[in-house]
C-alpha cells in the first residue's frame, strides 16, 4: 500500500471544441479528443475519482469499465460563479493584457476564465476528495483527463506506483534549470507562457496535499490582489520561489511533457545511459 498511488482528475467542457479559426489549432480540443485520450488513462487500475458533469458520469463509468472508480458531480460555473467573474475582468482588463508578452496573447490561458479556473482548482479536488476521504492510499496524483495522448504513454503500466517521497510534493520538469531567483522571474514567465514545471501530474502524500492547498490559495489571492491571473504552471512558478522546501523536483527529459510512466513507475527500466544523460544534459 506504501507506494500506492491514487489518482485524481477532471472533466469538464469549457468550450475548447468551439474556439475559432483566429486561434493556433493546437488550443482546439474536442470533448471527444479528451475521451479518447481518457480512455487511456483509464487503462490504468489504480483507484480514481474523478470531478465532471452530470452529463458524462455514465460515459466516463462506461470507460472506466469497473475499475474502482467514484465521480464527483460539479455544476462548474454555478458553483465557481464569483471566481469566474473574477478571472474575466481580469483578463479583460487593459493592464493585464499590456503585460503579456504580444506573440503569446492567443494562448488559452490569457483569455479563457474557464481554463485559467479548472487549472487552479487540481490543489481544490484533491483536498475536497482527502477531506471526505474518498481516497484509499495516501499518495495522491493529479493526472490530467487528456494526460496520455497514446497508449505507449503508459508504458505498458497497469497498476502505477513509485517509491515518491512523502515529505514532499511532486513537480514534474520539462527543463533541468529554470531562474525563480525573484518574484519578477515568475512575472517574466507568466506573461511569456514560458514552461518549467508541467501542470498534467503531480504527486504528494495527503499530508503535503493539505498543506500545499493552503499555500497555492495564499499565492492565488496574491496574484488576484496584483491583477494576475494564471494556469497551474505559473502558479506553482511562484510556489517554488516562495516555499522550495516543499516541493521536489522530477526531471521528465528536454521538453518531454510524457514521460511520466516511463521514468516514475517500480517497473521503469530506465537504463545507465538515460539516468546519466539526464544527470548532465
Amino acid at each position: 500500500m506504501g507506494n500506492n498511488i491514487s489518482i485524481v482528475t477532471a472533466f469538464f467542457d469549457i468550450g475548447r471544441g468551439e474556439i475559432g479559426e483566429e486561434f493556433p489549432s493546437y488550443l482546439k480540443r474536442t470533448t471527444d479528443t479528451y475521451f479518447e485520450y481518457f480512455s487511456n488513462l483509464a487503462l490504468l487500475e489504480n483507484e480514481m475519482v474523478i470531478f465532471t458533469s452530470k452529463e458524462w458520469e455514465e460515459k466516463i463509468l462506461k470507460i472506466r469499465n469497473g475499475k474502482p472508480t467514484k465521480i464527483i458531480i460539479i455544476d462548474l460555473k454555478k458553483k465557481f460563479r464569483r471566481q469566474l467573474e473574477v478571472i474575466k475582468k481580469i483578463q479583460e482588463s487593459k493592464e493585464f493584457k499590456n503585460k503579456i508578452n504580444k506573440d503569446m496573447i492567443l494562448n488559452i490561458e490569457y483569455w479563457s476564465p474557464e481554463y485559467v479556473l479548472v487549472t487552479n482548482l487540481k490543489a481544490y479536488f484533491i483536498n475536497y476528495a482527502i477531506n471526505k476521504k474518498l481516497l484509499y492510499n495516501n499518495l495522491v496524483s493529479w493526472v490530467d483527463f487528456g494526460y496520455i495522448r497514446e497508449t505507449k504513454t503508459l508504458n505498458n503500466v497497469r497498476y502505477w506506483k513509485y517509491d515518491f517521497d512523502k515529505e514532499k510534493i511532486h513537480f514534474f520538469t520539462i527543463r533541468k534549470k529554470f531562474p525563480l531567483k525573484s518574484k519578477k522571474d515568475v512575472y517574466e514567465a507568466i506573461f511569456n507562457n514560458s514552461v518549467f514545471i508541467i501542470g498534467g501530474a503531480t504527486v504528494g502524500s495527503k499530508n503535503k496535499w493539505k498543506e500545499f492547498y493552503i499555500f497555492l490559495k495564499n499565492n492565488q489571492n496574491e496574484l488576484l490582489n496584483e491583477n494576475i491571473v494564471d494556469d497551474d504552471q505559473g502558479l506553482y512558478m511562484m510556489s517554488l520561489f516562495k516555499n522550495p522546501e516543499l516541493f521536489k523536483l522530477n526531471y521528465l527529459g528536454k521538453n518531454n511533457w510524457f514521460s511520466l510512466f516511463e521514468k516514475y513507475d517500480e517497473t521503469s527500466k530506465i537504463n545507465l545511459f538515460e539516468k546519466i544523460k539526464d544527470i548532465f544534459l
